[in-house]
């Protein structure tokens, strides 16, 4: 549905934004209060659209720091991509892929609901499969983020996304710390999340991400 969406019409909504972000925020809202079980798919277009109009105005911002602007972009443009993955599992490529790995479970005498437990799991040509499978649906969604930030004139964010992924992500999860800052009750994620980022991209880069993190939300206490 957010596919549909033409240029023209998003170029229009980005510059309401800039006249009057609160009306942008208001429909938002009054979307969002709307129920789940009742809440039609152009709905859900349409919020994701609302949420990337946001994005691309709190981006215009001089005074917003350059790993906070990184954040929103990614934080609406993720949630469309992850979407696309869950489209893309079922097609294609990943429908072909996923039928063979049907039959290994067979031939290994799983049943049709039962699966292995670990990625690391089952017989060599089922984890290449399982492994192709991933890349495919990682390569999809890497072109429908950097797509959908181009649309909505995201372009510097895209450019550093495809670029240098390691700086992207290191602004990202800086971004991400500075909105949503470590407190008790989610001492467990956050720790978990530094061990994912040491294992991803380095202490060097989990070092970096702290420091910032730190020197931001300081700077707004």
């Amino acid at each position: 549905m957010l596919f549909d969406i033409k240029q023209d019409v998003i170029n229009r909504d980005l510059r309401r934004a800039e006249e009057d972000i609160r009306a942008i925020a208001n429909e938002i809202s009054s979307l969002f209060a709307l129920p789940l079980t009742v809440r039609p798919p152009e709905t859900d277009a349409r919020l994701a659209h609302l949420l990337m109009v946001v994005a691309y105005e709190r981006c215009r911002r001089d005074a917003v720091a350059s790993e906070l602007k990184t954040f929103y972009a990614a934080f609406g443009a993720g949630h469309i991509a992850q979407d696309a993955e869950m489209v893309a599992a079922d097609k294609d490529t990943c429908a072909k892929l996923s039928s063979r790995m049907d039959v290994i479970r067979r031939r290994e005498g799983l049943a049709d609901d039962e699966f292995w437990a670990m990625q690391h799991e089952g017989p060599q040509d089922y984890r290449e499969l399982s492994d192709e499978f991933g890349r495919v649906l990682e390569r999809v969604a890497d072109t429908v983020f950097a797509f959908v930030l181009r649309r909505y004139h995201m372009d510097e964010h895209a450019d550093l996304f495809e670029r240098n992924r390691v700086a992207f992500e290191i602004q990202r999860e800086v971004g991400r710390r500075v909105i949503s800052p470590p407190r008790k009750e989610t001492e467990d994620i956050e720790k978990q999340m530094d061990d994912y980022f040491r294992r991803e991209y380095g202490a060097d880069a989990l070092h970096r991400v702290q420091a910032r993190a730190k020197e931001l939300r300081d700077k707004d206490a």
